[in-house]
């Protein structure tokens, strides 16, 4: 097994002993859902439904992230630093990270679509609409992932992830809101294009910092 599964392995199993720390997400995310339900019992414009929908997941994905290094810390954080490269454990953590944001993401949008159905289904491409889903939850994860580290390592906790990822999320979530407003608006595919694009780059962008930059975090 190459160390980055070993790694990825590691990151499950840990989660999965600690079991309340999934279900917290998933309960926040519910929990969440339900109130904007009871506070709009209904939404008849695409875009506040999108945009709510939005908000949501982005308070999420801090609630994800910001705990991403918790378990690396006293003797696991020197044990870690035997097992792998920085460049393999930051790649790790890239890509568990977003797989747990697919997942907190794809709940979100179930269940707050089952308590505020659209508002207009046929105007939307349910395909394209996932297709950013998931461009989002891997954009968020990828781009809270350095600030999430710079905070393990200033011992910072959550409240430094939220002060230093708010400025560095907004152009990711400008597109993502861009192009998912587009998709509920019934833009074709090569209208939204430019969207996916930036917000491809943006990934790009968020995944090579981190892989550039973690190895001198990792040193300190």
């Amino acid at each position: 097994m190459s160390p980055i599964l070993a790694l990825i392995k590691k990151e499950f199993l840990i989660d999965y002993k600690d079991r309340q720390v999934w279900m917290s997400v998933f309960l926040y995310v519910l929990a969440t859902d339900y109130v904007v339900y009871q506070s709009f019992h209904q939404v008849k414009d695409a875009e506040v439904w999108n945009a709510l929908l939005w908000v949501i997941i982005l308070f999420a994905a801090f609630n994800v992230i910001s705990r991403s290094y918790d378990q690396e810390r006293g003797d696991r954080e020197i044990y870690l630093y035997t097992l792998a490269s920085p460049q393999q454990v930051i790649i790790a953590k890239m890509l568990y990270q977003s797989l747990f944001m697919v997942l907190v993401t794809s709940f979100s949008f179930l269940v707050y679509s089952f308590f505020l159905p659209f508002p207009a289904a046929a105007g939307m491409d349910t395909g394209l609409y996932l297709i950013g889903l998931l461009g989002g939850a891997v954009g968020l994860s990828t781009t809270l992932g350095l600030v999430s580290a710079i905070s393990w390592k200033t011992k910072g906790g959550p409240g430094m992830v939220a002060i230093l990822g708010l400025p560095i999320i907004i152009p990711m979530i400008l597109a993502i809101i861009r192009y998912t407003e587009g998709v509920v608006n019934g833009m074709a595919w090569v209208l939204l294009q430019s969207y996916a694009l930036v917000l491809l780059v943006l990934i790009g962008i968020g995944a090579g910092l981190g892989y550039i930059l973690f190895p001198y975090i990792w040193k300190e």
